[in-house]
């Protein structure tokens, strides 16, 4: 295993050095306009500085500068201003930064001349924008994916929409378009094996200090996004929580100075199993900018009924909107964002959802299986009908594109989500409430230092940001106290951080650290997992970040990158366990990540492939015997993987494409020889593909392939995460029409309605969890715009 582990750090330190040694092209020549000689995008980087204004004058000035002719009709651009665009960049790369979130794009209609349409007719020109990312850089302005030395998935509208025939749920998406992500590890949000951030416009809403629940992805449904940013990997750049990634979730933003109305409506059902199975959800929305006003408003109401498997049985739902159980439910949710443009003083935005979910029949795991021998079945479980969850995200942000000379951004967020469950213990009802809260703000500049190095930009702030977390459980005949999953916990961050990128030619170099200051505290509370409050160790965590990009053609990248990430033991877990606060360890956990990739974003094909290798001393998972309360696990821990991404536009009617995720790792116990990390933290291989074909301009097709290999690395083990993984092969079938002024879905997933079990069933070695994951299911759905 060692010299596995110094092979690839070795190839690592290698691809850096190329890196940093490679030719340096540019200078004087790379100043001269080569726009007429390079449609596709091989122009030279040109040093940009356009300040955030109204877009048509902003068009204007970048045609100025690049030396080429952009067209567009006054009454498409009238209310709308083009974001910043600082450094050095290529044409193309300027132009996609100044529309980025316009709705509009761009295509060649002769050399040297650019026409400006709304985004639908640009996606069917001869050129593709790469979108653009603020994730890991901190940089206030948005950035072209191509300066980002890291594994970035962007999960744009029109694919969840298209993805939602088969794939209905957030992490059905995510786990089809993003490698390395793990949908099934209830409870904690995972990537490359690590814990994963969650943010909904910028808000953190994921369980840090007690995973539980897993209900950060479904506090929006998603009808309500616009946009899904996956940072692939550690992310120093936001600190502690993040040593998997990000998962940024967006929901949608005014586009057009006309009132735009949209309705969306879906139904489906288990055709095995029709009673009880019926799903439906309602989305309507209204957004216009008027002037220097802009809002949007939509809301979603559904229902969500049982999950049946293949043999007509209740399925287990492992990712459910309301946690394990397979509830019957009305679903509410509502989102809006509001924008005033203050002119040479700014802009302000206020962005918030809304979530309430009601269990109307609540269900429950009988506990009665045996594992790989007889089946658990949900039954039904009456004071489940009371469960609920309530969830909401608000975030108040402040930008001013330019405070003598630098971009600021400053937000005030906050997020809330409460959920009651009930459930039958020892004959007596049982009431477990889950209060997960945050509070913080967070400061950001970015200052170009054009004197230094053309293009050459320093990003600076501070975030603070408090996180509660509180789960008791009482006996609900009495009011007693049943026993504390966790005592009322707080976590207090503080954390300046400072982030550096330089140009140097086709050499894009960046590098930052972020030092973060804890301190917390646990309320005092008496009875089973009760604690003596008090100040829990303050300390201090410094992460530390190093990339490059390097252009080898005006179209292909090669990156490399070093990250350091960070987690920290679930302090509310941690508590229940300790008799006083000062017990509790707090100490991080943070892991080194070695990275090298190559991505390519041409005419008709866009591919990645990124290599990964992390390790740490500690790490702050859980070890659960399937019945009682997790403990938190601290062990080294090493993981290594593979990853790959391809989408192939081979004409106007056929396409193909897919994902690739491969990865392994092995941890050290205490006192125990070196083994293989179980299987809900690490996954078999897994590879997604899929076939479009379009006969007409009208009328879509797709067929989806999803394969998980086995994985059998613990012989007979019995121990929790080490059961033996079956592989698992899915065909799911779409199709879409343009009917009207609207589009019509149809979709059918689990085509051949496959009995299969979840990562985390399978891996569990027990029989509680031993039951399937959902047949088929058949759907159809409707969007207009009016």
């Amino acid at each position: 295993m060692a010299d596995h582990d110094m092979t690839f750090r070795t190839l690592c330190a290698a691809a850096a050095l190329l890196l940093a040694v490679a030719p340096q092209a540019g200078g004087a020549a790379a100043e001269e306009p080569r726009w007429a000689l390079a449609q596709a995008g091989a122009a030279a980087e040109i040093a940009f500085d356009i300040p955030a204004q109204p877009l048509g004058q902003a068009l204007v000035r970048l045609a100025d500068r690049a030396g080429i002719r952009i067209l567009f009709a006054s009454e498409l651009v009238a209310g709308k201003r083009g974001a910043a665009v600082a450094g050095r960049h290529t044409p193309a790369e300027a132009l996609g930064i100044l529309l980025a979130g316009s709705g509009l794009g761009w295509r060649f209609i002769e050399p040297g001349t650019v026409t400006v349409e709304p985004s639908e007719a640009a996606e069917n020109g001869r050129m593709r924008l790469n979108p653009v990312t603020v994730l890991g850089s901190r940089n206030v302005d948005p950035a072209p994916l191509s300066n980002v030395p890291a594994s970035i998935t962007v999960v744009d509208r029109e694919t969840i929409r298209s993805q939602q025939a088969t794939a209905p749920r957030i992490e059905d998406i995510l786990s089809r378009e993003v490698p390395g992500f793990n949908p099934t590890n209830n409870g904690v949000r995972q990537i490359r094996g690590r814990t994963a951030q969650v943010f909904i416009n910028g808000v953190p809403v994921n369980e840090q200090l007690r995973a539980s629940s897993g209900s950060d992805l479904n506090l929006v449904t998603p009808d309500q996004l616009d946009a899904v940013e996956v940072s692939r990997g550690a992310n120093s750049a936001y600190g502690f929580g993040s040593p998997g990634g990000i998962i940024a979730l967006s929901t949608p933003r005014a586009e057009s100075t006309d009132l735009a109305l949209q309705s969306r409506a879906s139904v489906s059902v288990n055709p095995h199993h029709p009673g009880g199975s019926l799903q439906t959800t309602v989305y309507q929305s209204a957004s216009r900018i008027i002037d220097k006003f802009d809002f949007h408003l939509g809301g979603a109401l559904g229902f969500d009924g049982n999950e049946f498997d293949p043999r007509g049985d209740r399925a287990l739902g492992f990712n459910s909107p309301n946690g394990l159980a397979n509830n019957k439910e009305f679903l509410s949710a509502f989102d809006g964002s509001f924008g005033y443009d203050l002119g040479e003083a700014g802009r302000l935005r206020l962005a918030a959802t809304y979530s309430y979910v009601d269990a109307i029949e609540g269900y429950d795991l009988d506990g009665l299986g045996t594992y790989r021998v007889t089946q658990s079945s949900v039954q039904r479980n009456r004071p489940g009908d009371d469960n609920y969850r309530e969830g909401r995200t608000v975030n108040l942000s402040y930008e001013q594109p330019d405070l003598f000379g630098s971009a600021l951004k400053l937000e005030l967020f906050n997020s809330d989500t409460y959920t009651e469950s009930f459930s039958v213990v020892g004959g007596r009802i049982s009431r477990d409430e889950q209060y997960n809260q945050y509070y913080g703000v967070r400061s950001g500049l970015t200052t170009p230092l054009d004197s230094v190095r053309d293009g050459m930009t320093v990003s600076y702030g501070v975030d603070a940001i408090r996180n509660r977390y509180y789960r008791p459980t009482f006996f609900t005949d009495t009011g007693e106290l049943r026993t504390y999953f966790s005592p009322d916990v707080t976590l207090d961050t503080l954390a300046p951080y400072v982030q550096l990128e330089a140009p140097f030619g086709p050499l894009r170099l960046s590098g930052g650290v972020r030092h973060e200051r804890y301190s917390g505290s646990a309320e005092t509370v008496s009875g089973n997992g009760g604690i003596q409050g008090g100040d829990i160790q303050s300390f201090n965590l410094t992460l530390f970040n190093a990339g490059a990009v390097y252009a080898l053609r005006p179209a292909l990248d090669l990156f490399a990158t070093y990250t350091q990430g960070a987690e920290i033991t679930q302090i509310g877990r941690a508590a229940r366990s300790a008799s006083t606060a000062e017990e509790i360890d707090p100490q991080p956990a943070k892991s080194d990540q070695y990275e090298v990739g190559l991505r390519g974003d041409w005419r008709s094909l866009s591919a990645t492939v990124a290599a990964f290798y992390t390790e740490s001393d500690l790490i702050s998972s859980l070890v659960c015997d399937g019945v009682n309360p997790c403990t938190p696990l601290r062990e080294p821990r090493k993981i290594w993987g593979l990853e790959a991404t391809a989408d192939w536009k081979i004409d106007r009617q056929w396409s193909l494409g897919g994902i690739l995720g491969w990865q392994d790792g092995v941890r050290y116990p205490e006192g125990a020889d070196a083994r293989r990390i179980g299987t809900r933290d690490n996954p078999p291989l897994t590879v997604g593909a899929f076939v479009r074909y379009s006969p007409y301009a009208w009328w879509r097709n797709a067929i989806r392939f999803d394969y998980r290999h086995s994985r059998d690395e613990f012989g007979d083990s019995t121990a929790f995460d080490e059961g033996e993984i079956d592989s698992v092969f899915l065909v799911h079938l779409s199709a879409e029409f343009d009917v009207g002024r609207g589009v019509l879905r149809l979709g059918v997933r689990n085509l051949l309605n496959e009995k299969y079990f979840s990562i985390a069933s399978e891996s569990g070695n027990n029989g509680f969890t031993w039951v399937p994951e959902e047949g088929t299911r058949v759907s159809v759905s409707y969007a207009l715009k009016w």
